[in-house]
């Protein structure tokens, strides 16, 4: 998948952005509170959308690209207030309708809403849920299908990345996934595309990529060293240890060899840092082509040398898009500007435009210094 544009529209926190466009790397940039984080999250909701949830007072519309066909989606939930203080997804009290929905694909269009009826193909359809997306409802339909996968293939993992101890483990707790043996005699003999477009944790694929295509771990791994020159080996595998208090399903876990110690670094004792660089390396090598990945305020736990390999593995991918926050001066002066987007907020608009609108300078290090100098980069939110 790839997003090529996108308005959205949040009734009940008065949030709107104007239209986005977006290209294979995406760097947003501009003062703290503007929306830039809100961009991301903004992505996340058409994903669960996709996947069949009703959000309150959202209006959308985008432009994106699955495999070669040119896909336009539209829609909008009434706005409404919270009856019950329960948020569940399946409680109707909070739960809100579609009050139209357009989808087309090359210029052709496959669905057509309002609120008295339904047309797929411009045929009517039989009354469906009021409160899910008709792509959600008819993601098995082969025009809906490819749509399915492609938002699928959004991936937000900065919360999954954060915390590699006790409260990462309890994800394979939560995660419905078979354990570790099963998951092995499936992947055992298929290809690496397969792993990469399952939905497994990137850890689980990072271990049956370790089990069953060294070559491709061996780089991996030749990256991580390259930022901690430290560290001598990295393998996972499987600790009965954990099986029965957090890991259950005995998925396998990180361990790291460093130059003078002895015994193996067990992943609960491994820093944060170093856990989240090898996961985002692993991620760029693990991925399925056409993914998107967003990453929140990149510089988060990453030191100055593993910004600088991670980021150059980014601008090196060309199947991936990549949708990024940053603060960090390091990495938006490593980044060629015209991959920055400067987003400023009027009230509740948000406006992400090109770094070319506004004349900066030719080198990166002049551009930088212009726009750090920038009354939109500066203040970046503007009252009334």
């Amino acid at each position: 998948m790839r997003i090529n544009q996108l308005t959205y529209y949040d009734r009940k926190r008065e949030w709107r952005f104007e239209p986005i466009q977006f290209s294979e790397l995406n760097l947003l940039v501009g003062a703290s509170g503007v929306g830039k984080t809100q961009i991301l999250e903004s992505i996340i909701n058409l994903q669960k959308i996709a996947d069949g949830k009703s959000l309150n007072g959202v209006s959308w519309n985008i432009d994106f690209t699955v495999d070669t066909n040119l896909y336009n989606w539209q829609g909008e939930f009434e706005t409404g207030s919270l009856v019950s203080l329960i948020l569940d997804s399946q409680n109707e009290k909070n739960q809100f309708k579609i009050v139209n929905e357009f989808l087309s694909v090359n210029g052709k269009t496959i669905i057509h809403r309002n609120a008295q009826e339904i047309k797929f193909h411009n045929q009517i359809l039989p009354k469906l849920s009021s409160f899910q997306s008709v792509v959600a409802i008819l993601s098995e339909e082969e025009d809906i299908a490819p749509i399915k996968y492609g938002f699928s293939q959004i991936t937000d993992n900065s919360d999954d990345y954060s915390n590699n101890s006790m409260i990462f483990l309890s994800f394979f707790v939560n995660k419905i996934f078979d354990n570790y043996s099963v998951l092995k005699d499936k992947y055992s003999s298929l290809p690496l595309e397969d792993i990469q477009k399952s939905n497994l944790l990137n850890q689980i694929k990072l271990g049956l990529t370790y089990e069953y295509f060294p070559e491709v771990f061996e780089r991996i791994k030749h990256h991580f060293m390259e930022i901690f020159v430290q560290v001598e080996d990295i393998k996972l595998e499987q600790d009965e240890e954990l099986v029965k208090s957090l890991n259950p399903k005995n998925y396998p876990i990180v361990k790291i060899k460093e130059k003078g110690v002895n015994n193996w670094i067990n992943q609960i004792q491994i820093s944060s840092g170093m856990y989240k660089t090898l996961m985002y390396i692993s991620e760029l090598y693990l991925s399925a082509e056409g993914t998107v990945i967003l990453i929140d305020e990149f510089e988060n736990s990453l030191g100055v040398n593993c910004i600088d390999i991670v980021t150059e593995l980014i601008l090196e991918n060309k199947n991936l898009q990549f949708i990024i926050t940053s603060h960090h001066p390091y990495i938006i002066n490593k980044i060629n500007i015209e991959h920055w987007k400067i987003v400023t907020r009027r009230g509740g608009v948000v406006t992400a435009r090109d770094a070319k609108e506004f004349n900066l300078g030719k080198s990166r290090h002049q551009a930088f210094m212009q726009l750090i100098n920038l009354d939109a980069y500066k203040e970046g939110i503007a009252v009334g």
